[in-house]
């Protein structure tokens, strides 16, 4: 009721509160029907505002009850993900415990495994080395019991000829691993007749070639019965009669550009009775009088090899005493002859009718008359001919029907040769060696020619260098049919594209490309490192070639052995990280004529350094000292090094490097236009 009474009150002025409570009691007492309705009107209105109070409370309480329940089932929802995420760790944590003992049981069973194969490796290689060791042991025994045995021979036979038998010296048939070759001549300016006898006495029972080349201070008469000798500069005639009239079994004598007179060919003929080969290049002071001494004595008409290259004094003459004195040559060389006529070469093969090889380079008054004969009277294997204006089409055509197991040919720079000349190359069985350099008449169809012909397929080595007619198609034909191809140039082909150079990705078997001056851009460089086969790149003055295009050759082609950019002027140092960063293999880098180059690349070079023989660094004009301190330090292996025109490469740092390597090479001039 209280409550009732104070929702009364709220809607109930307060001026009229206390009359109402007192005439309300008077009212109670006495009554008044007016007053009991008005009170009845308050009374339901102060049950609807309690009424309202409840349901407020009430539906409050509710939601305060459901707002509790949610929380409740989303705290129970996080707890069951936890228990359900520490459930799946320790799965795993077991499972993993489970897995790493597994692999450390596996990892020991490898490692007793290559124990126990390495233990038989090594018993195996021992017991190989053991028997090979042996049998060097049997060898150099019996080596050494003949050579006494040839000692005394020669010493009871000493003033008796030596008979010509069947043509073979009992030397020759000794096997090649008892063989010694000394070479005094990188330290000729010390060596002594003591320092060279003292050591011939030691291996004197394997020694078989001594090079005496600048040897000054060193008597002749203390070399015996050597097979092979190279006289290189060194000798006059005196040393000369000493050697070989103690050395009666030549076999091998090379006296290329030295000084020796008539007399020397004199003693050849009187004592070299199994003589088999004689270089006589670019000796000048003998004439065809010495030439006549090889038909009076009994020495060198067992000679199977014959070079007289650069010997323009010899005359028709000459040739007919070699011809006439020498019948068993199988080869001869007759190079830089500009006095060779036909009538020589027509003299000498009228004779010498067992001629296989044959070189005439740079000898350019010879007709199609002197080829001809070549083809009626002899089969040969292999010819050279370079610089002929006067040769044609008819002469390889007669050569190549006389001549049908010619293996190697090479006719470079003869302009009158056309498609003709390859057309009856194409038609050889056994063709493998093809240098057709400087013939500016041949076009593709020739190259079509040796493609399909029957020998295409064991070609070896092409060389279209200066061929200005061919174009992509031949290049084509050549990846398509020539399939054992191991070495292919194409220099200043300035029709050649990207597209020709991609077709050469699929030629497997090559492994030496030459490129110098070609058109190639990076697209076809990037082509060309798909080849995996491919080991020697050579892109001189391929001007077009960047950054990117090495970068691209090189992470494909991983074992690439030489590489060549000379006078690519754009090429900077990324060049030469990509180069050492993927090609571990490089052993000779070329970059004369990159002026962008600095010290950066050398440096590069060096996490290869322990394979690096070769590096031309020549007009490189950004190089400084740090470039030789970098080689010395990681370049062990470093044999040849040439740095012209480095003006900022001192001479003492250059110096420093002339002691380590056998090809030494520095200036500080200004670089040419164009580096040789």
């Amino acid at each position: 009721m209280s409550v009732v009474s104070e929702f009364r009150h709220t809607f109930i002025d307060k001026d009229k509160q206390i009359s109402s409570l007192a005439g309300g009691i008077v009212y109670d007492i006495f009554g008044n029907p007016e007053d009991s309705l008005c009170l009845s009107h308050l009374l339901e209105k102060a049950y609807s505002c309690y009424r309202t109070s409840l349901t407020k409370m009430c539906f409050r309480g509710w939601k305060s009850y459901i707002s509790k329940k949610k929380m409740k089932a989303a705290r129970l929802v996080e707890r069951m993900e936890e228990a359900e995420m520490y459930h799946k760790q320790r799965r795993i944590k077991l499972a993993f415990i489970k897995w790493t003992a597994w692999v450390q049981f596996h990892k020991q069973r490898q490692n007793d495994a290559l124990r126990k194969l390495q233990k038989v490796q090594d018993s195996v290689h021992c017991r190989n080395t053991i028997t090979a060791w042996r049998r060097v042991v049997q060898d150099a025994k019996r080596a050494k019991e003949y050579f006494k045995r040839l000692e005394r021979d020669i010493q009871e036979n000493q003033n008796s000829e030596i008979p010509l038998g069947d043509g073979q010296d009992r030397l020759s048939l000794l096997p090649n691993k008892l063989s010694l070759k000394i070479d005094f001549s990188p330290e000729a300016s010390w060596i002594t007749d003591q320092t060279v006898e003292r050591i011939l006495r030691v291996h004197r029972v394997y020694v078989i070639c001594v090079n005496l080349c600048g040897c000054t201070l060193v008597n002749a008469e203390i070399f015996k019965n050597l097979i092979s000798v190279n006289a290189h500069i060194l000798m006059q005639d005196e040393n000369m009669k000493m050697i070989l009239e103690g050395c009666r079994s030549l076999l091998h004598l090379n006296l290329a550009f030295t000084h020796i007179t008539n007399a020397t060919i004199r003693v050849l003929s009187r004592c070299c009775l199994m003589l088999r080969s004689l270089s006589l290049a670019y000796c000048t002071r003998f004439s065809d009088k010495g030439l006549q001494y090889l038909i009076t004595g009994k020495g060198c008409h067992r000679l199977t090899y014959l070079d007289l290259s650069g010997c323009s004094q010899i005359s028709m003459d000459g040739f007919t005493y070699v011809a006439k004195a020498c019948s068993s040559l199988q080869q001869i060389v007759l190079d830089d002859l500009p006095t060779l006529t036909d009538t020589c070469v027509q003299v000498l093969v009228s004779r010498c009718r067992v001629l296989t090889v044959i070189s005439i380079l740079d000898s350019p008054y010879l007709s199609d008359v002197a080829f001809k004969t070549i083809a009626d009277v002899i089969s040969l294997t292999k010819i050279q001919i370079q610089g002929n204006n006067r040769m044609t089409d008819s002469s390889l055509k007669a050569l190549c029907r006389s001549s049908l197991t010619l293996s190697e040919v090479q006719i470079s720079d003869c302009p009158r040769m056309t498609d003709a000349s390859l057309k009856s190359l194409g038609s050889l069985t056994k063709l493998c060696n093809l240098n057709i350099s400087g013939c500016i008449k041949v076009t593709d169809m020739g190259i079509h020619y040796i493609s399909e012909g029957p020998s295409s397929v064991q070609l070896r080595e092409l060389d279209l260098s200066y061929c200005p007619k061919l174009t992509d198609l031949s290049l084509k034909r050549i990846t398509q049919k020539c399939s054992s191809l191991t070495h292919l140039s194409v220099c200043f082909c300035e029709n050649l594209t990207d597209n020709g150079f991609e077709c050469l990705n699929s030629c497997t078997s090559l492994n030496s490309l030459d490129i110098t001056g070609c058109k190639i851009h990076d697209k076809g460089l990037a082509a060309l490192g798909t080849n995996h086969s491919l080991r020697k790149l050579t892109a001189t003055e391929c001007v077009f070639i960047t950054d990117n295009g090495i970068k691209m050759f090189c992470r494909q082609c991983h074992h690439l052995e030489l590489l060549d950019v000379c006078q690519c002027v754009c090429l900077t140092d990324r060049a030469i990280k990509a180069l050492s960063f993927f090609c571990r293999t490089i052993a000779t880098v070329r970059i004369a004529g990159c002026p962008k180059m600095t010290d950066t690349a050398v440096k590069y070079l060096t996490r290869i350094g322990h394979l690096l023989k070769e590096l031309d660094v020549s007009g490189c004009p950004l190089l400084t000292d740090r470039t030789p301190s970098f080689l010395l330090c990681s370049c062990l292996q470093l044999r040849s090094i040439s740095m012209l025109y480095c003006k900022n490469i001192s001479k003492q740092a250059a110096l420093k490097l002339q002691r380590r390597v056998q090809h030494w090479k520095h200036s500080n001039d200004d670089a040419p236009y164009s580096l040789d």
